[in-house]
């Protein structure tokens, strides 16, 4: 009976003392309380150093270079936990992807299907028949009409030159005929040089009349998008007076991202549509990957053809392109699986159990709502899905944890070997401070009690530098009651958030341990 009440008086004065403390901590009042001896006293049951009052605080040590560590650890969650957080697990796909590359762009001129209409000699413009820019035309349409003394003294040679030919072709003399022929020739070929329209050479052949104006004729079926000439205007060699654009094929060139460049290939099939025509479709065909990235947008530059025969796509107006680009086979996970943090990429490997290990992977390319892993993954593996920014939290966590004075178990990481089925309950639960019973149960993976084990149960809290309070740590080694049962007392120190370790080992070999997450009261 008195140590049933001394028991109680020295629970009750620790809860005192905590609260006490703690209040203490938060108003300022830490050294003097910590200079308490009851408080010194409650430290030293809970087996940790207390922490130094301010007048006590030793040299700092030197600095040291810590070593690298992995920031994150692996997590276990029950199926409660899981579902309350929303985590969800998917497997991972190996198959046939493509990704549908979406941009804008606009219509340009088939550069191809440009004509410059100029001249190579010197002259006036007599009349005018293609007066306006826009207008339509044919191939063979008159275009105007040209006066140029140096063409019509070259046909009056040319003339001459016919009759000269004519006159010696009844010359006993070989020579003779055969100058005559040169001579037509030479000035047929000068003709020809300065662009004389064909119908009028032939005009000239037979009527042997010079003509003072010639007319010049459009080489092809277009539209003129620019015009120079203008009636009784003077021009020169070389002068542009007509741009015509044949507009029965149309270019169209887009922008794409630098890092989707490589997925496009000359050849590939483009959907295009335009606001100008809702719910119509266009196919394009990809003709030209420029050799470039801009330096501004990071893009590159992709030309498209695209058949135009009704007109209807008009040179600057813009056009959504949406282009499907084979990726092949590729081994794939939800989008909403994968963490970036900028430096690296990570999933969460689900191992069973509730056991969720962080792996790094190597990221390919983005489909949709998937992505695409180049290393790290296989087929089959099941990866978590949904709250994997809480994973990660939680991971970092236990990993800060493990790096400030961890349980061996802990330290160490998941066993090897043989999955068991660990079961961990206290009593009350959840556990309050003090003394309480805890018990686990230990199966392996065929469901079969194991008995006769070691089991230890090691409750851990990290250290909070803001409070100047250290890591704490209990061990608690179990007994065997029967049936792969295990049961014992430990005590939980202080109300909080506590990992607890399980640790199974037999004949000194280590089975396995487990980690549960609890909140003392």
């Amino acid at each position: 009976m008195n140590n049933t009440n001394r028991k109680t008086r020295v629970l009750v004065l620790c809860a005192l003392v905590a609260v006490v403390a703690a209040a203490g901590l938060a108003y300022g009042f830490r050294d003097r309380l910590l200079d308490l001896p009851v408080v010194r006293t409650l430290f030293a049951v809970g087996g940790v150093n207390t922490p130094p009052t301010t007048g006590e605080n030793p040299p700092a040590p030197p600095m040291t270079q810590p070593e690298a560590v992995d920031p994150r650890a692996a997590v276990n969650l029950d199926l409660r936990r899981q579902q309350l957080i929303g985590v969800r697990t998917a497997p991972v796909e190996r198959a046939n992807m493509s990704k549908t590359i979406r941009t804008v762009g606009s219509v340009r001129y088939d550069e191809t299907r440009l004509a410059d209409v100029n001249l190579k000699i010197e002259g006036w413009i007599r009349d005018l028949h293609v007066d306006y820019t826009g207008k339509s035309v044919s191939k063979g349409d008159p275009l105007f009409t040209l006066y140029s003394p140096e063409l019509l003294t070259t046909q009056q040679e040319y003339v001459l030159a016919l009759r000269s030919r004519d006159q010696l072709r009844q010359s006993q003399i070989p020579d003779v005929r055969e100058r005559a022929e040169r001579l037509v020739e030479s000035a047929r070929m000068r003709i020809a040089l300065w662009d004389l329209p064909p119908d009028q050479m032939r005009a000239l052949d037979e009527t042997r009349q010079p003509q003072t104006a010639v007319t010049f004729r459009s080489p092809v079926n277009g539209y003129v998008i620019e015009k120079q000439a203008l009636q009784g205007m003077h021009v020169t060699a070389g002068q542009m007076l007509y741009k015509i654009a044949d507009l029965s094929v149309v270019w169209l060139e887009a922008d794409v991202y630098e890092q989707e460049g490589p997925l496009v290939k000359v050849g590939q099939r483009a959907t295009v549509t335009l606001d100008a025509y809702p719910g119509e479709r266009f196919m394009g065909r990809v003709i030209y990957i420029y050799p470039f990235v801009e330096e501004n947008t990071r893009t590159v530059r992709i030309r498209f053809e695209l058949a135009n025969r009704a007109g209807r796509l008009k040179p600057g107006m813009y056009a959504n392109v949406a282009l499907d680009t084979p990726v092949g086979m590729s081994t794939t996970i939800p989008a909403n699986a994968l963490l970036d943090s900028g430096t690296r990429q990570l999933v969460f490997v689900a191992e069973g159990d509730g056991y969720f290990q962080p792996r790094d992977v190597k990221v390919g390319q983005r489909l949709g709502d998937r992505v695409q892993i180049l290393e790290g993954l296989k087929e089959g593996e099941m990866v978590a899905m949904g709250a994997t920014f809480f994973l990660d939290s939680e991971s970092q966590l236990r990993a800060s944890a493990g790096a400030f004075e961890p349980p061996p178990a802990m330290a160490e990481g998941a066993a090897t070997g043989e999955r068991l089925d660990i079961a961990f309950r206290p009593q009350p639960d959840p556990p309050r401070t003090g003394d309480n019973v805890l018990e686990v149960s230990v199966k392996d993976a065929s469901g079969q009690p194991i008995p006769d084990a070691e089991v230890s149960v090691t409750f851990f809290m990290a250290a909070m530098p803001t409070m100047n309070m250290p890591a704490m740590r209990n061990e608690t080694k179990l007994a065997p009651v029967g049936g792969g049962v295990y049961r014992g007392s430990g005590q939980v120190m202080v109300g909080g958030r506590w990992d607890v370790t399980v640790n199974v080992s037999k004949d000194g070999r280590r089975l396995g341990s487990r980690q549960f997450a609890v909140v003392a009261k």
